[in-house]
Order: structure tokens, then C-alpha cells, then sequence
């Protein structure tokens, strides 16, 4: 993941950052109760869940989770995926941050630690990624 603009850079208003997708990952099911996401499909194809919907986005689309709502995402090409992801407001820049000091990229994170940090950032953990579904 690159930030492009970190929360630090407006104020706590927004961030923006770009993710690269491996073939069938994505997150886990999780909410964020404070924050609206949405993403910009850059390269690939992906399944999104949104408040139970199922949503198939490709290069180009745009998919809006409000605040509040029950989300999940996997990509679901062949290849790595790209998609630009907006945060309102910021901080979720701080909460990956302070992620990787728990569990370095490619690390798996300690499930205990991983859920203190959501909670600290107001991100509440609900299931596991739609790959192991």
C-alpha cells in the first residue's frame, strides 16, 4: 500500500492511498462506524460486499461503502490488482501504520494485537476475508 494523501496532509479530513491486490485476496469483513470508503477500481477485477450486496466492480468502477456499513472486498482476477482508495475522514493511514509494527508485510498478525489496533482506530473486525468464505 502507498499513501497518496495521508490524513496528516488534510487536517484529518480525508486519505487517499493505493493498494496492490493479490489474486483472491482482500480484507476481512469489518466496519468503520466513523468513516465513508469508497474505491477506485485501477487495474483488475473485484467482489465487494456491502451490507450483504455483492457488487463486481472492473477497471474504471467506482464502489461506495457509507459509514457504518458491513464491507469486505477480493480480487478475483487472475493477476495483481490496483485500486485507489479514498477514506473520509483520515486516519486510517495511522492505523496501518501502526499495523505493520505488529505485523510486517507478508507477516501474519497476531489476531489479539491485530484487534487491539482496529479497535484504538475505530475499525471493528467482523469476519474473515470472502477468500476463506
Amino acid at each position: 500500500m502507498t499513501i497518496k494523501v495521508s490524513s496528516s496532509d488534510t487536517g484529518g479530513a480525508f486519505t487517499v492511498f493505493e493498494g496492490h491486490v493479490g489474486p483472491l485476496q482482500g480484507p476481512p469483513l469489518h466496519r468503520h462506524p466513523d468513516q465513508d470508503e469508497w474505491w477506485y477500481i485501477l487495474e483488475g477485477e473485484f467482489c465487494f460486499q456491502v451490507d450483504g450486496r455483492e457488487i463486481h466492480a472492473r477497471t474504471g468502477d467506482i464502489v461506495f461503502a457509507p459509514r457504518g456499513s458491513v464491507h469486505a472486498f477480493q480480487n478475483i482476477g487472475p493477476k495483481a490488482g490496483r485500486v485507489l482508495t479514498t477514506v473520509v475522514p483520515g486516519g486510517i493511514d495511522l492505523y496501518f501504520q501502526e499495523l505493520e509494527t505488529v505485523a510486517p508485510k507478508g507477516a501474519v498478525p497476531d489476531r489479539v494485537k491485530l484487534a487491539l489496533i482496529s479497535k484504538k482506530h475505530g475499525l471493528e473486525l467482523l469476519g474473515p476475508p470472502l477468500a476463506a468464505r
